[in-house]
């Protein structure tokens, strides 16, 4: 079957082929009227655009890749959720890759991404090392870090303040009468995990009480994976009063091992990205979180920058707060 071209558009409605092509590429010089008659045309035409060739003329495929450690994390999925629809405003498609926390296949993910000829990608590494972002580096490709970053390795990224989120999530508990956390941290080489420890130690030395860092359990960041090391912690400590969890679902599962084993005690337990404020769950949640859901768009615009100019110098970090869902 042939495809249907620009020309038998324009032939169908009686206007030129560069009216259809202006329209079907965005710019927006058409009247009203006129972009809505191509567009319907087009849809009932069937007319599909050649973005091979649209590459070729242009440069540029208008695409992106976003590469995540874990896309069942609710928090994770709804920050690509808003890439997508902000790079859609502009004409972008987007390609969602898996690395489940993996470096091997963070790196499969970039290469992937490359070979489909990607004008940039936004990355939340695994952090196991800085290699892939040094690999990314050679390629020299327009890539942004998103949710992570690394200290000791110099990249543009739009992150979130974790060190100030530990201090909230700390000071809560400390406010409720609260001395003898346990913090189940996301592997000790992932930043935002570290940075989260680190305000909690040091709003609670402030009010002259010490968390020793034994008090850090480390844990697999991945959604349901972290059951077994949960129910040893609870077993094995006796002189805790409180929790504070790396992310939502792993405060899920330590709130279904506490039913379990500790039937009839109440435990606050403080978390962080604050799910609630888009997934709306129905059931007791304190968690920090982004003030505005701006992590996306800052992210975005950093992106569209750096594919236009090939340059941008984007190091920033969203505020937080403490949210009390359904308390």
């Amino acid at each position: 079957m042939r495809k249907v071209t620009l020309k038998d558009i324009a032939n169908k409605l009686g206007v030129t082929i560069g009216t259809v092509s202006h329209v079907l590429n965005g710019i927006d010089d058409i009247s009203e009227e006129t972009k809505n008659k191509v567009l319907k045309a087009a849809r009932e035409m069937g007319y599909i655009s050649n973005s091979a060739a649209v590459s070729l003329r242009s440069g540029k495929t208008h695409t992106v890749a976003v590469i995540v450690p874990d896309i069942s994390n609710p928090y994770i999925a709804h920050q690509v959720k808003s890439i997508e629809m902000e790079m859609r405003k502009f004409n972008y498609s987007v390609f969602i890759l898996n690395t489940n926390e993996d470096e091997e296949t963070e790196y499969e993910a970039i290469v992937s991404a490359c070979s489909k000829q990607v004008d940039g990608i936004f990355l939340c590494p695994c952090q196991k090392s800085t290699k892939n972002v040094e690999f990314l580096d050679k390629l020299q490709i327009p890539y942004i870090l998103i949710c992570r970053y690394f200290n000791s390795y110099e990249t543009d990224y739009i992150g979130v303040d974790d060190y100030k989120g530990g201090r909230l999530a700390g000071e809560y508990l400390i406010n409720k009468g609260y001395k003898n956390i346990i913090y189940f941290g996301a592997y000790k080489y992932i930043c935002s995990s570290v940075d989260r420890f680190r305000g909690i130690k040091d709003i609670f030395k402030e009010n002259e009480i010490d968390i020793p860092d034994s008090r850090f359990i480390e844990i697999n960041p991945t959604c349901g994976d972290n059951g077994d090391i949960i129910e040893e912690t609870l077993r094995k400590t006796k002189d805790f009063d409180s929790i504070i969890a790396f992310s939502d679902f792993v405060a899920f599962e330590i709130r279904g091992k506490l039913k379990e084993l500790c039937s009839g005690v109440k435990l606050p337990v403080v978390s962080f990205d604050a799910v609630n404020t888009y997934f709306k769950f129905p059931f007791e949640n304190i968690s920090v979180g982004v003030v505005d859901n701006e992590l996306s768009s800052q992210a975005v615009k950093a992106m569209l920058e750096k594919i236009d100019s090939g340059k941008c110098d984007c190091k920033k970090l969203i505020d937080v707060k403490l949210y009390e869902f359904n308390c």
